[in-house]
């Protein structure tokens, strides 16, 4: 919806995205469209979209754009297949070019053309400023010189650091964000697709949730995640949120603030769920928006198995980080039973229904147990070799 941006080559988004996206697309045209005319007295195209953005974004976030103020952080690493149509949804999203948004880039020890597919995007605003960037104290490793490209009050920044990890990336876009006095960052992964209003209910919501109640112990504020896979494109359904410290990672906003006092997201293999847990245990809150994000999931059994390992690993190293605090460690236990004393494992997957078993169910119980029991050796073993690491292979079927 922003001025100067090409039609856009989309070939990965989710056929439902597609099926949602396109009429409110159509929507918002149409509405430019009537705002047109032939007479003098009535405004251009051009100026016909600036003035329905500016009311459709008080409409969706109950700000006007002059008092708007965010960052948006797109960790990236290797995305080159799925840049290009992520960069498209992004560029149908519903934002006012007078809105003081800045949306950061941080390409994470990326090797692919990554860099070179946002940069000729971006070239299509206008051409590229260098900056010099401040000393970073989370990364020193990151580039000090980044790229600059302006829509208006809209700004996009590259940067790039050899070191990987999303959640170091999520801490460098913190970093900048805070500089720029920007109280709220939303996070949206290079891989996944926004609906044109989930930017605007995103931050619609985390202003009203963490910036306008005063000593709010509000913090984080979750997107809808829609989950089809590659394979199966069928009509699919709100994923439902199963974990009390569950953060929808693929998109999510946040107190710039807070995550600055507790020296950044924590740098383990689930940094989402890792800072959900974070704010519960700090007797925080983690609200839900209406903000919708489209991303694939596994499509296999042999992928599934490895996201469970990437997430068991991710827990033992919250268990370690949160060894004393009672809280913190009672909420890990309930979310993730694999953490949980041998006999406590088996009882949960033989009686957790709280009802009479029957053999078969039993016998099933026994099974799930025994194959659970492999996922957590496999997890234990990828602990013990990699205790800190924050960064896994590629999932296969979903890209």
């Amino acid at each position: 919806m922003m001025s100067n941006f090409p039609v856009d080559p989309m070939f990965e988004q989710p056929d439902g995205w597609l099926r949602v996206s396109l009429p409110k697309i159509e929507a918002a045209t149409g509405a430019i469209t009537k705002l047109t005319g032939q007479r003098m007295s009535l405004p251009t195209f051009d100026e016909a979209r600036v003035i329905f953005q500016r009311k459709n974004w008080v409409k969706l976030t109950n700000v006007k754009p002059a008092n708007s103020h965010f960052s948006i952080i797109v960790p990236v690493h290797n995305e080159e297949r799925t840049l290009p149509s992520f960069l498209g949804a992004l560029f149908a999203s519903e934002l006012p070019s007078d809105a003081d948004i800045q949306v950061v880039f941080v390409l994470n020890a990326t090797t692919d053309r990554s860099s070179e597919i946002i940069r000729n995007r971006l070239g299509f605003i206008n051409h590229p400023e260098e900056v010099i960037l401040s000393e970073s104290t989370c990364d020193p490793r990151r580039a000090n010189v980044g790229y600059r490209f302006h829509q208006d009050r809209i700004r996009f920044l590259v940067i790039e650091t050899p070191s990987a990890g999303k959640a170091n990336a999520l801490n460098l876009g913190n970093e900048i964000a805070r500089r720029e006095a920007h109280e709220v960052a939303i996070n949206i992964d290079a891989n996944n697709w926004v609906e044109p209003d989930s930017i605007a209910l995103m931050y619609g919501k985390a202003k009203q949730t963490i910036l306008d109640v005063p000593l709010s112990n509000v913090v984080l504020v979750n997107a809808r995640e829609y989950c089809p896979t590659r394979n199966t494109q069928i009509k699919v359904s709100v994923k439902i949120k199963t974990q009390k410290a569950e953060v929808s990672g693929c998109m999510f906003a946040w107190s710039t603030k807070w995550i600055n006092e507790n020296n950044g997201f924590p740098q383990h293999a689930i940094e989402d769920y890792g800072a959900g847990l974070l704010a519960l245990s700090q007797k925080k809150r983690i609200v839900e928006s209406d903000a919708n994000i489209w991303v694939y999931s596994a499509s296999n059994s042999f992928d599934e198995n490895r996201q469970v390992i990437r997430f068991i690993y991710g827990a033992m190293q919250l268990a370690r980080r949160f060894e004393k605090d009672a809280i913190a460690l009672q909420i890990l236990r309930e979310d993730f039973p694999h953490l949980r004393p041998l006999r406590s494992r088996l009882e949960y997957y033989l009686f957790r229904r709280g009802k009479k078993r029957h053999f078969m169910d039993i016998l099933r119980g026994v099974i799930r147990w025994m194959f659970n029991e492999i996922l957590i050796y496999n997890a234990r073993r990828k602990f013990r070799k990699d205790p800190d690491g924050q960064t896994w292979d590629p999932i296969g079927s979903t890209k």
